[in-house]
């Protein structure tokens, strides 16, 4: 018996058959995390981290930022070159979504339940401003690759899934700097960046 006669690839087959594989090429790759340290510690938490330079190209994605409870909902939004940022209104005030920084932005006002969006062509830290309510803040990282994240509110961050190499890892914070780290990523291994950030 034939092997094309034996076998029925069905889309159920090849779905599996997909998810199988990317299963085995994500288990090829390997992870970065570490511990980031501030002075003055109460901005440790307004921190991206950041890998420089992959090659590749990589999908573009839909995230989404929020306004409620008078805040932008997340503080800090990672995303990757050429991805779009959905914001929602979910207060019952009306909103406003701006940036003034480079290729500054103003998307109008809108109420409660209405959408602006836009598309992040740069690379670069975009902070988001609403001009009605000057107490908002938020900060939306923009990378050349998908590998980046948003440190936590202990200073924690994890970036997985990253291709076996050697890399520039990078920090990003609002207040305070740190130096770049060279970084090698072997495959299915957990490597470890930490930063202690200073004025």
């Amino acid at each position: 018996m034939s092997v094309n006669s034996s076998i029925r690839f069905t889309p159920r087959l090849f779905l599996s058959l997909a998810a199988g594989l990317t299963s085995l090429a994500w288990a090829a790759d390997g992870s970065l995390s570490g511990k980031v340290d501030a002075t003055p510690a109460k901005y440790a938490a307004e921190s991206f981290v950041y890998v420089k330079q992959v090659a590749g190209t990589f999908p573009k994605k839909t995230e989404t930022m929020d306004q409620a409870g008078m805040k932008f909902s997340p503080h800090l939004l990672a995303v990757t070159q050429g991805d779009t940022v959905k914001f929602l209104n979910n207060d019952a005030v009306t909103h406003n979504v701006l940036s003034p920084d480079d290729g500054s932005y103003n998307l109008g006002t809108f109420n409660k339940g209405e959408t602006r969006s836009h598309t992040f062509d740069k690379e670069g830290v975009y902070s988001q401003l609403c001009s009605i309510h000057p107490e908002m803040l938020a900060y939306i990282f923009v990378g050349q690759n998908p590998f980046h994240a948003a440190v936590d509110a202990k200073g924690h961050y994890k970036i997985g899934h990253l291709p076996p190499g050697t890399y520039q890892v990078e920090i990003w914070n609002s207040h305070l700097k740190a130096a770049a780290q060279p970084v090698t990523v072997t495959s299915g291994s957990a490597a470890e960046a930490n930063f202690s950030l200073k004025r």
